[in-house]
């Protein structure tokens, strides 16, 4: 599968909250990626500032579901 095939399902404000997002999206059986935020992909930034949570195509509503429905999580879904 392409990155190109793969789009944003929500942002986090980190790398810790963006591996929370992808962990539960994973124990759901759906592949997820974390992306670094624009303006913040130098990599001396370590795990601060914004990432973005990418999912394959195909899978992007059920996703987008399970992270509206997790407590604490919904509110970083755009």
């Amino acid at each position: 599968m392409r990155v190109d095939d793969w789009v944003k399902v929500g942002s986090a404000p980190n790398e810790t909250s963006a591996m929370m997002m992808t962990g539960i999206l994973e124990d759901s059986g759906i592949p997820a990626l974390i992306r670094r935020g624009a303006g913040f992909d130098v990599p001396d930034f370590l795990s601060a500032g914004p990432r973005d949570v990418l999912v394959p195509y195909d899978f992007l509503e059920e996703a987008r579901q399970i992270l509206e429905d997790t407590t604490g999580l919904g509110s970083w879904a755009p």
